[in-house]
């Protein structure tokens, strides 16, 4: 299975991190609507991802 940051767009949330554990990937939550979680880490990695929400679904992501 290819890895692609864009699998994510449009899940929830659940959807989302049930999905990276499936995956065996870190879920970090970055931001839901306006509200910031967390920052966009300084260092790369390719078993995390990074997500945004914006009316319950991913609208962004980034494998890091």
């Amino acid at each position: 299975m290819t890895l692609s940051a864009n699998d994510f767009i449009g899940l929830s949330k659940t959807g989302g991190h049930n999905k990276s554990e499936k995956m065996n990937l870190i879920f970090r939550l970055i931001r839901v609507d306006n509200e910031m979680f967390h920052d966009y880490p300084s260092d790369i990695r390719d078993d995390r991802v990074c997500v945004e929400i914006e009316n319950g679904k991913i609208v962004k992501a980034s494998i890091q």
